[in-house]
């Protein structure tokens, strides 16, 4: 199969114009929404224009240090988004969060780049970052989702944890934790569920239209959601584990 076509400048550009038609039918509806989707938009290109530069200088070198140092601020800047959309303490939670997200990258990426994709060697930058970035943003999905319902359950039913406290229960926020994660990895679930009937993923897709054959883009699709599962799983997991241990005083009392 071919190589994927090539974008001119100038047809994207043409392609931008489309964007007339939103901003026309926000101002008609008032819906004040017209200066955020030009910022946004605005934003998108800068920053991955920016990122793809910075990918093809990274892609050049081949350098691990200088992927390793990539990837440490791409957890970094991970685990203050999750900190900031579950708005909760960031101060406290942070290193919970991050230590989450690198169990699970350094249980997933190695076996999928050295075992299954087999890239050699398995650290460059052409396969670890791109495989990473897919990781890293479905876990920090899911551990807004856990954490915000962790916390605004405890917050919640504050009484409840208090029963099970004076019960003696040997650990009174694990009802917590289990809910927590069945709602941080229950769309995960439903996206696998109806992978490829209802939807055809971004990256398969993605492959296809590079020149990839389809049933290669599947094995591709395939190992990369199951990657993204176990990796959402872990850092959600190690994250609650966690923050649990320093959530609550002597007293038992949520002091987040």
């Amino acid at each position: 199969m071919n190589n994927a076509l090539e974008i001119s400048h100038f047809a994207l550009g043409g392609f931008y114009l489309l964007l007339l038609l939103p901003l026309l039918l926000f101002a008609r509806w008032q819906l004040g929404l017209g200066r955020t989707m030009v910022t946004a938009v605005l934003r998108m290109t800068l920053q991955l224009a920016v990122v793809g530069i910075y990918l093809q200088t990274l892609f050049a070198f081949q350098n691990p240090m200088l992927n390793l140092a990539w990837l440490s601020v791409m957890v970094l800047v991970a685990g203050y988004s999750i900190c900031r959309r579950a708005e909760i303490s960031l101060k406290k939670v942070i290193p919970a969060v991050v230590a989450g997200q690198v169990v699970a990258l350094l249980v997933t990426l190695p076996a999928l780049l050295a075992g299954v994709i087999q890239a050699e060697p398995w650290w460059q930058a052409q396969y670890m970052i791109p495989v990473a970035g897919m990781l890293l943003g479905n876990c920090l999905t899911a551990n807004v989702l856990a954490i915000e319902r962790w916390h605004s359950g405890l917050q919640a039913q504050q009484n409840d944890y208090q029963f099970y406290l004076a019960l003696g229960a040997p650990n009174p926020v694990q009802p917590f934790v289990r809910t927590a994660v069945k709602a941080a990895l229950a769309p995960q679930l439903a996206s696998m569920t109806t992978l490829g009937i209802v939807s055809l993923p971004g990256m398969m897709t993605g492959q296809i239209l590079g020149g990839t054959a389809p049933l290669l883009a599947v094995k591709y699709q395939l190992v990369i959601m199951v990657a993204i599962f176990i990796a959402a799983t872990l850092s959600v997991a190690t994250a609650l584990a966690l923050i649990s241990r320093f959530a609550f005083n002597r007293y038992g009392q949520l002091v987040l």
